[in-house]
Formats: C-alpha cells, structure tokens, sequence
C-alpha cells in the first residue's frame, strides 16, 4: 500500500524494469547528453536509491549522487527515501 506522505514518481510503464535479488522500483531513464540507458532503481534493504551512470558508481564514498537522481528528487549518499513509484502510460494499470 503506498504511503500517502511520500512524494510520488510518475514513471512510463514502458520505462518499469522487474525487480531483481537487490533492488526494487527499477526503471530506466535516457541521458540527456548521449544515447545512453541508465538504470535507477531502490534498494530493498537499504531504501536509498542508486543509477547505473558513471557519476554514481564512480562517486567518492559521501557523494554517491548524480544528476540523474537529483532531476527526479531522489536522495543519493545511501539515505534512506520513501517515494510512490506509479508507472503510467500504455501497459501500466494507473494509465
């Protein structure tokens, strides 16, 4: 059930990627100066959020941040953050 406190996170259906082992609400974003595909997903443990750019795994421990996480309002650095994530769009059932 989501939190009705926590901020929500619009997602194109086409976009949602399964959970795996480690991580939930996956979902893959493009960047804004390449043709790159970046995943952005939240820990299931942890509930920090992390991506798969270069900017955040190569991040010095204390700054694991990116612009990608920064443009939709997600907190880096292993903080915990609840968020709503509802997919929308075509194949998503809150379209």
């Amino acid at each position: 059930m989501p939190n009705n406190t926590a901020p929500t996170l619009k997602v194109p259906a086409a976009a949602m990627l399964p959970d795996n082992a480690q991580w939930t609400n996956r979902f893959e974003i493009k960047s804004s100066s390449s043709n790159r595909v970046y995943r952005i997903a939240q820990h299931k443990t942890g509930e920090y959020w992390g991506c798969s750019c270069p900017g955040y795994i190569y991040g010095k421990k204390g700054r694991k941040q990116c612009k990608h996480l920064r443009a939709l309002g997600l907190h880096g650095n292993f903080i915990a953050q609840e968020v709503n994530v509802v997919a929308v769009g075509a194949g998503s059932k809150a379209a």
